[in-house]
C-alpha cells in the first residue's frame, strides 16, 4: 500500500512537473514571436518612417480625367502621379510575377527568397540573386543609398515599416510612381505619357511589359536606347508568363507580335494658360479642371486659324472663354491664338487682361434701369448732341437719329442715349451693381469713374464680361465661373429680374443691327443666339459676347501691347469667330429658346412715346411691361397750347384773352431734339411764339446753355483772336433769347442761332433768357497761354 501511495505521489509530481514545463514552452514561444513584434514596434516609434519628400509634378486634368498639361517637379524630373484607380490589373500582375511572386503572402522581407539567394551566392562565390521585396526596392527608392550590408539590413527594417503602415495597394501605387524610366523620367505614368502617348489604362500588354522591364536597366532599356536589347526582354518576360498561362495565349501571342517603333513624345501642353494661372493652387498634385477637351481642342484649332486673317490687318492675338450656363463651369479657355508666339506676346492671358469694354456694359445698364422702372424696349428716347456737364459723348458712326426707341438704342449701340440713360439711373448705383458682380477693377475705382464708364472709361477682363452675359442667359441670376471640379459652391446674386433679363435677351437676337458681319447678313447658317459686341476708344478692343441656353462664349480680340488698329471692331472681327464656334460646339439650331417669365405682362403703348396711350395716340404698338414698376403715365407726345385763330401766337391762362383763340396740339419736344431738328432742318410743327405782352414770369424750363460747361476754365491762345461760342437748347414755343456777360446784354437771337464773343482773361458769369422771361446762369474762367 504504502509502494503504491509513493508511486501515486511520484506520478501526480511528474504531471505537475509536465505542465510546467508545458507552460513555460507556452509562454516561451510566446515571448519568442511577441518580442520581436515588441522590439518592432519599439524601434519603429525611435525610428519612424520618413515623410516621403518626393514632391509630384503638377498636373492639369480636363474634367474627364484626361492629361491636359503636366509640369517639370522641382528637381526638374517628370514624375506624375498615377491614382489607385490607373494602376491596372494588368500592371499589377505583371510587376509581381516579375519582381515578386509572394508580395501579397510576406511582410515585406521574404527569408524563403533571403535564403536562396545566400545559398546561391555562397555556391558560387559571387552574387548571382537578389531577394529584394517590391517592398524593398521602394524602400530603397525612397531612401536611395550604397549598397552595403548595413544598408540593406536597413532597406529590410524600412520594408516592414511600410508594410506595416501602408496597404499592398499603397505600396504598389508608390512603387509605380518612383520607378526610374532613363533620364528624367520617374513612374509608370511619366513613361506611359513619354514614351506611348497613353494613359497607364490605355496601355496594352506589350507596352505594359517594356514598362515592368525598363526599370531593371533604365538608361540601357529605355526606348530609344537599344531597342533590339528591348523587345528582347520584353519576349522573353511575355513567354514567361505564357508558360504559367498568366494571360491567355492569344493576347500574349498578339503582344508578342506588336510592333514597336521608339519615339519620345512631349509631355500634354494643352490650354496653357489655364495650366499657368491654377498651377499654384495644387503645387505637385493634380488639379481636376472644368474643360472640356473636345470644346477646348475644337476652339484651340478655330482660334489658330481665325488668327491668320486677323493678322493681314495687324490684329495680333484674340482670347475665348466658354461657359456652361448650367453649372457655370468653363469648359474652354484659350488665353491667346498661340502661346508659343512670342512675336505676338502668346503667353500673355487674354482672359484675366485688363481691356477697355467698350460697349459691351450696355445690356447691364439697360437691364437695371427696366427694374428701376424708367424704360421698356419701346420706351423713346432722344439720340441727338447733348452736354454732361463738359462731357459730349458721340455715337461710334458720328451721326444723330433723333427719336430712338430702347430696343433700337440698344441694338445699334448708340452712346448718346446711353449716357443719357446712366445720367438718370446714376453712375454710382451702376458702379456698385458692377461692384457686387465680380468687376474688380471698377470695385477698386469708383471715384474716378464718371458717365464714360458706359462706354468702356473702365478696365474690365474677358471673364467679367463673359460672366455677366451668362447671367442673362440664367434668368437675372448672377453666379462666378466655376474653374475646378472640386471648387467650392459659389453663392448666387440677382442682377436683375428674369422679366428684365427676357427683355434684354430679346433685343440682343434681332438681326437689323450694325453689328451683324457683312458676310452673314444674308447667311443661312447664322447661329440662335443672343449677343452684343463692343469695340474700345482708339480701336485698341475688339469684343463680341454671345449666349443662348447652354453655353455663354466670350471673344476678345485685339494686340497685348494696347496699339490701336483704323480697322478693327468687334463686328466684323469678333463677330465671325463667334458664330464659328456656337455652329461647332452645336450645330443646328436649338429649340429650348427663353421662355417669357411669370413676372412679364404684355401691353398696348404709343408708338411715339412707348408710354400707355392716350386718346390722341393714334399708331399703337404692343410693348413687354414689368406689373407696378414699368412707366404707367399716359403718353404726352402731344400737348395742347391756347393759339389765336391765325395760330401766329400761344398763350398761357396768365395772358388767355376773353375770345378769339382756340386749343390746338402740338408735339411736345425737349430742347435739345428741337435744337437738333433746327440745325437738321427736320420739319416739325413748332409752337407760336408766346403773346409778348404776358405779364407773368416764367421759372422753369429755361434754355439750357450747351456750348460752354458751367464751372470750366478755357485756356486759349494770346494774340489768336480766339472766339467763344453761346449757343442753347430752348423749348417748343421759344422764338427769341437774349445773351448776357457778366449781367451786361451782349446779343439776341434765334434759339438755334450760334453766338459768339472775344473773351478776355478773368471770370465770365454767362446767362441767357428766353423770350418769356426764364434765364439760365452759368460761370466759366478763360485764361491765355
Amino acid at each position: 500500500m504504502e509502494e503504491s501511495k509513493s508511486s501515486l505521489n511520484k506520478d501526480s509530481k511528474g504531471i505537475k512537473i509536465a505542465r510546467i514545463l508545458s507552460k513555460t514552452r507556452i509562454v516561451v514561444f510566446l515571448l519568442a514571436i511577441l518580442f520581436p513584434i515588441l522590439l518592432f514596434l519599439l524601434f519603429d516609434w525611435v525610428f519612424p518612417l520618413k515623410p516621403f519628400n518626393k514632391d509630384y509634378s503638377t498636373t492639369i486634368a480636363a474634367s474627364d480625367g484626361q492629361l491636359l498639361h503636366a509640369f517639370l517637379t522641382n528637381d526638374d524630373k517628370w514624375r506624375l502621379k498615377a491614382d489607385l484607380t490607373e494602376i491596372t490589373p494588368d500592371l499589377k500582375k505583371t510587376i509581381v510575377f516579375k519582381e515578386d511572386k509572394y508580395f501579397y503572402l510576406h511582410p515585406g522581407v521574404n527569408p524563403l527568397a533571403i535564403g536562396r539567394a545566400m545559398f546561391n551566392n555562397l555556391k558560387k562565390g559571387r552574387r548571382t540573386s537578389g531577394a529584394s521585396t517590391i517592398t524593398m526596392q521602394l524602400a530603397r527608392l525612397l531612401e536611395p543609398a550604397p549598397r552595403t550590408p548595413v544598408v540593406k539590413i536597413k532597406e529590410m527594417f524600412r520594408s516592414l515599416q511600410l508594410e506595416w503602415h501602408l496597404s499592398k495597394d499603397e505600396i504598389l501605387q508608390l512603387y509605380f510612381n518612383l520607378l526610374p524610366y532613363g533620364g528624367n523620367i520617374e513612374g509608370v505614368k511619366s513613361a506611359s505619357h513619354i514614351y506611348f502617348d497613353e494613359e497607364p489604362e490605355a496601355l496594352s500588354l506589350a507596352q505594359v511589359v517594356m514598362l515592368t522591364v525598363i526599370p531593371n536597366d533604365p538608361n540601357q532599356l529605355r526606348p530609344g536606347a537599344d531597342n533590339g536589347k528591348l523587345i528582347m526582354w520584353r519576349n522573353h518576360w511575355l513567354n514567361r508568363m505564357k508558360e504559367k498561362n498568366l494571360f491567355p495565349g492569344e493576347m500574349i501571342d498578339d503582344a508578342l507580335n506588336e510592333p514597336f517603333t521608339s519615339t519620345r513624345h512631349q509631355m500634354p501642353r494643352k490650354a496653357p494658360h489655364y495650366a499657368y494661372r491654377f498651377r499654384n493652387s495644387v503645387s505637385g498634385k493634380e488639379l481636376k479642371s472644368t474643360l472640356n477637351p473636345e470644346f477646348q481642342h475644337k476652339v484651340e484649332t478655330l482660334a489658330a486659324s481665325y488668327i491668320r486673317r486677323l493678322r493681314s490687318f495687324q490684329i495680333g492675338n484674340l482670347a475665348v472663354l466658354v461657359v456652361n450656363n448650367q453649372t457655370m463651369e468653363v469648359e474652354a479657355y484659350v488665353g491667346s491664338a498661340g502661346f508659343n508666339e512670342d512675336a505676338f506676346q502668346g503667353q500673355v492671358d487674354g482672359i484675366t487682361a485688363l481691356r477697355s469694354p467698350g460697349s459691351t456694359l450696355k445690356p447691364l445698364l439697360y437691364a437695371l434701369a427696366i427694374d428701376d422702372g424708367l424704360i421698356t424696349p419701346k420706351t423713346l428716347v432722344t439720340d441727338v448732341p447733348q452736354n454732361f456737364a463738359g462731357y459730349r459723348p458721340e455715337n461710334y458712326d458720328e451721326t444723330y437719329r433723333g427719336k430712338v426707341s430702347i430696343e433700337q438704342a440698344l441694338a445699334l449701340s448708340l452712346n448718346v442715349p446711353a449716357v443719357e440713360l446712366l445720367d438718370r439711373f446714376g453712375t454710382d448705383r451702376f458702379k456698385n451693381s458692377m461692384s457686387n458682380v465680380g468687376f474688380k477693377w471698377v470695385s477698386a475705382n469708383k471715384k474716378k469713374l464718371g458717365l464714360s464708364i458706359i462706354l468702356g472709361g473702365c478696365g474690365t477682363t474677358l471673364e467679367e464680361l463673359t460672366a455677366l452675359y451668362a447671367a442673362f442667359a440664367n434668368e437675372g441670376l448672377f453666379k462666378p465661373l466655376k474653374y475646378t471640379k472640386n471648387g467650392d459652391v459659389s453663392v448666387a446674386d440677382t442682377l436683375c429680374s428674369p422679366g428684365a433679363a427676357f427683355m434684354i435677351t430679346g433685343i440682343l437676337t434681332q438681326l437689323r443691327r450694325p453689328d451683324l458681319p457683312n458676310q452673314y447678313q444674308k447667311a443661312a447658317n447664322l447661329p440662335e443666339i443672343a449677343w452684343k459686341t463692343g469695340t474700345s476708344y482708339g480701336k485698341r478692343d475688339g469684343w463680341a459676347i454671345g449666349y443662348n441656353r447652354n453655353y455663354t462664349i466670350g471673344i476678345w480680340t485685339g494686340n497685348f501691347p494696347g496699339n490701336g488698329v483704323p480697322e478693327l471692331n468687334g463686328a466684323e472681327f469678333a463677330v465671325p469667330l463667334l458664330f464659328n464656334i456656337f455652329n461647332s460646339l452645336q450645330p443646328g439650331q436649338q429649340t429650348n429658346w427663353f421662355a417669357p417669365p411669370a413676372d412679364l405682362v404684355y401691353r398696348l403703348v404709343c408708338s411715339e412715346t412707348g408710354l400707355p396711350p392716350d386718346t390722341f395716340c393714334h399708331n399703337i404698338i404692343m410693348d413687354y411691361a414689368l406689373p407696378g414698376i414699368s412707366p404707367s403715365m399716359r403718353c404726352n407726345h402731344m400737348e395742347n397750347q391756347f393759339v389765336n385763330e391765325s395760330q401766329t401766337l400761344s398763350y398761357c391762362r396768365t395772358c388767355l384773352p376773353k375770345k378769339g383763340y382756340r386749343e390746338v396740339l402740338y408735339p411736345h419736344l425737349t430742347p435739345q431734339l428741337i435744337a437738333w431738328y433746327n440745325e437738321m432742318q427736320v420739319p416739325y410743327k413748332a409752337v407760336p411764339r408766346h403773346n409778348p405782352e404776358c405779364p407773368s414770369v416764367k421759372t422753369s424750363n429755361a434754355p439750357l446753355i450747351t456750348s460752354l460747361t458751367d464751372g470750366a476754365e478755357y485756356l486759349l491762345f494770346r494774340n489768336r483772336k480766339q472766339q467763344l461760342m453761346l449757343a442753347c437748347n430752348a423749348e417748343n414755343g421759344v422764338s427769341k433769347v437774349y445773351w448776357y456777360l457778366n449781367d451786361k446784354f451782349y446779343k439776341s437771337g434765334k434759339p438755334d442761332e450760334k453766338v459768339f464773343f472775344n473773351p478776355n482773361s478773368g471770370n465770365y458769369k454767362i446767362s441767357c433768357s428766353d423770350d418769356r422771361g426764364r434765364n439760365s446762369n452759368i460761370w466759366i474762367r478763360v485764361s491765355f497761354i
